[in-house]
Formats: structure tokens, C-alpha cells, sequence
């Protein structure tokens, strides 16, 4: 069958980075998963990630420093504190420096990110971002995932050697999780105004999600000015409320993921970065959770991850690129 003349004419405009409105994304994803329209999104959306990185990769190493029971009361998250059974758990600081001294091991990690609980201790937080910009090879980004923060904070943060931040505003804020959207959203824009590049999160989309309810967010969050934002998928974690609902079906995420690329093609980034990519985050950004004992591993999965996705090019601390080919793959111990 051909393809609707409609669908055609909005993923063109898509494609040219023009921008669409929200009707036009609900539009695309009234096609089925499987149809010949979504297969067209994912197709132009794959093309276009490659085509704006520049067929170069990169990977973020993110390293939980902090965690336990959280406040934040996520019905999402198995850190939850009504319903997690887990203990607190901080990172030493030996072992946070001989972790990043092991993920600088080839200079082909360009981003370090510290994840927190909501309620961590900033002095805490500023001495760690030091001790990655004393171990880490010349040229890392550091990113930091925590609390909400006034701008003098954010400042801080940025003063102790932060380049960015990880921050969303979830669905349905104040409602799944005890946090106020306002203070999300506020904090995110903090972020923005002390001059730290903000990545922002779209999620955690479950299957009691609607289209509508999606798509608006994601159109909320684009005024925000951050410079990238992560579609997240949430992962159904056994004992809390959300479990019950299970995942979205991973066809179904693929065409939104690729209908929110194309509906933010044309966004101009306010904080430049090397091969930054698309502003909705596509295959050539890997984040890879590693810990002191895995992350040699994780990193070598993350390369092989790019090498599958067809990226041609890797890109390292000092901002130059390595060939991401088999010969490569092999010295870095990745097969």
C-alpha cells in the first residue's frame, strides 16, 4: 500500500527541519508500529542522527555515587523509600578516583556522569565532581544528575568543575513521584541560566501513557532550552506501584522516539558541543551505568553498541576521532 499522502508530507517537513506541532506527531502515531509509515519515521529519524553527528559516536559513563532510600518517593524507582528495602550506599572516594582512572583508559569515554538520590548533600556532590576532574583524562565532560537547586547552587556546581547536568521533569510529576513539577521544571531552567549544558529527561514512559499526554510534555520540555533530551523507557521494578502496568513494546517506543527526532529537527542547541547529534538523543550517544568492578566491560559493550549502529567514527576526550572498525575494536579489548 502507498504511503499516506499526510504522514509523507509531515516526515518531510520533518526531514527538511521544519518544525511540526504537536497534532502532527499525535498524526504519526496513530499508524501502527509495523506500518509502512512507521518504518519511514525510523528510517528518515536513523538517517538524520547519523547524518547531524557526523557519523561519530560518543559514551557517557554514569556512576551512581549516592543512593538509598529517596525521599522523591518515585512510584517508579527502586529507591523509592515507602517501598525500597535497599540500605544507603556512598561511593569512597578512592574508589570513585580508580574508577575514572579506568574509564580514561583508552580517552574514548567524552562523558562522565554522577547520579544521586534527591536529597543529596551539595558539598558532597562539588568535592566528587573535583575528584573526577583530577582523575579523569584532559577534555571529559562532567555531568551531574541530582536534587533541585536555586542558580547560585547550580553555579557552585559548575564553579567545581561541572560542564553539565542531567534533569527531568517526569510524567506526571507530583502525582507518580512527592516532587512539584514547578521545582522541576524551575531547577531546570537554573541549570540552563549558569551557563551548564542541561540534558532533560522525557519519562518514564510506561503503556498507561496516551500520545497526547506524551507529546505535550515533550512540546513543554523543547521551550526549556536544554540541550538534549533523553527518551526514557521505564523498566517495570518488581514491588512498586507501577510494576503492575509492564513496559511499552519496544516497535511502539522505536516509532515515537523516531517522530520526536523529526519534530525537533530543527532545534539549534544553546550550548555547543563536539558531534552533538540531534536534540532528541539517537544511537550515537551510549550511556553505559558502570561501577569499580564493571567498567571495563560496560565501556567495551558501549563501543561494540556504536560499532552495530554503523557509526564510523569515535569520539574522544581531546575531541579528536579514532575509527570505530574491528582493528580498533580489538585493541580496546571490545571483541
Amino acid at each position: 500500500m502507498p504511503i499516506d499522502a499526510k504522514a509523507a508530507e509531515i516526515l518531510s517537513r520533518g526531514w527538511y527541519k521544519e518544525p511540526l506541532e504537536a497534532n502532527d506527531c499525535e498524526y504519526l502515531m496513530t499508524f501502527r508500529d509495523k506500518s509502512s509509515e512507521a518504518n519511514l519515521a525510523t528510517s528518515l529519524a536513523n538517517r538524520l542522527v547519523h547524518r547531524t553527528c557526523s557519523e561519530v559516536g560518543q559514551i557517557t559513563a554514569e556512576i551512581e555515587v549516592s543512593t538509598g532510600p529517596c525521599s522523591g518517593n518515585c512510584k517508579f524507582c527502586r529507591y523509592s523509600e515507602g517501598t525500597t528495602s535497599l540500605g544507603f550506599n556512598e561511593m569512597e572516594d578512592s574508589v570513585l578516583a580508580r574508577c575514572v582512572e579506568k574509564i580514561g583508559g583508552f580517552s574514548d569515554v567524552k562523558n562522565i556522569r554522577l547520579t544521586t538520590c534527591a536529597d543529596t548533600d551539595l558539598d558532597d556532590l562539588c568535592r566528587r565532581v573535583g575528584i573526577v576532574k583530577d582523575n579523569a583524562r584532559k577534555g571529559t565532560r562532567i555531568f551531574v544528575n541530582t536534587c533541585d537547586m536555586d542558580v547560585e547552587d547550580c553555579r557552585r556546581i559548575r564553579k567545581a568543575g561541572a560542564y553539565g547536568a542531567y534533569h527531568a521533569c517526569r510524567l506526571r510529576e507530583g502525582t507518580d513521584t512527592q516532587i512539584k513539577k514547578e521545582a522541576r521544571m524551575k531547577t531546570i531552567s537554573n541549570l540552563a541560566e549558569s551557563g551548564l549544558a542541561v540534558i532533560t529527561g522525557l519519562g518514564p514512559i510506561g503503556p498507561e501513557h496516551d500520545m497526547k499526554e506524551i507529546i505535550g510534555s515533550f512540546y513543554e520540555i523543547l521551550d526549556l532550552k536544554a540541550n538534549n533530551l533523553e527518551l526514557e523507557i521505564r523498566e517495570p521494578v518488581v514491588g512498586t506501584p507501577l510494576y503492575q502496568y509492564g513496559k511499552m513494546n519496544p516497535s511502539r517506543v522505536s516509532q515515537l522516539r523516531a517522530v520526536l527526532t523529526l519534530a525537533s529537527s530543527w532545534y539549534d542547541s544553546p550550548v555547543k558541543s563536539t558531534y552533538g547529534g540531534t536534540y532528541l538523543s539517537g544511537a550515537n550517544s551510549v550511556v553505559t551505568k558502570v561501577t569499580a568492578e564493571n567498567v571495563m566491560s560496560q565501556i567495551e559493550a558501549a563501543r561494540r553498541k556504536l560499532f552495530n549502529s554503523g557509526f564510523e567514527r569515535l569520539l574522544k576526550t581531546d575531541d579528536s576521532t579514532v575509527e570505530l572498525n574491528l582493528m580498533y575494536l580489538r585493541q580496546s579489548g571490545s571483541v
